[in-house]
């Protein structure tokens, strides 16, 4: 199997850009790039801010997965999964992350998010 990089077709929105940068820095204990994502002492979640000052909270698990082939590239296949919540919209997150083992970059990043509606009071 080969695979082509391919340049993006359209940019992705915010919000998918911050879930998305959150998921690799959830697999991978890094500083996340592009967006600031800290930490909430004494909270499970993490907090971000999108660029129209709405608050982005992000809760999220690694599964372990299995290893596997990607191409002719040793890598293992990891879930990741959680809840996103937008200021009062909340959001289901599933993802599958292919991560290369030898460089850790991350091959593959499907991100699926299902909307919950308005959460809260």
């Amino acid at each position: 199997m080969t695979t082509i990089w391919q340049a993006p077709t359209q940019e992705i929105d915010p919000l998918t850009e911050v879930v998305l940068e959150a998921i690799r820095s959830q697999v991978f204990p890094v500083a996340p790039v592009g967006v600031a994502i800290e930490a909430v002492p004494g909270a499970a979640w993490r907090e971000a801010r999108l660029a129209d000052g709405r608050t982005v909270r992000l809760a999220l698990t690694v599964a372990p997965g299995e290893q596997a082939r990607f191409g002719v590239r040793a890598c293992a296949n990891m879930r990741v999964s959680g809840e996103v919540a937008v200021d009062d919209h909340g959001y289901r997150v599933a993802s599958d992350v292919i991560v290369d083992l030898k460089t850790r970059a991350v091959l593959s990043c499907d991100c699926r998010m299902e909307s919950l509606g308005r959460i809260g009071g």
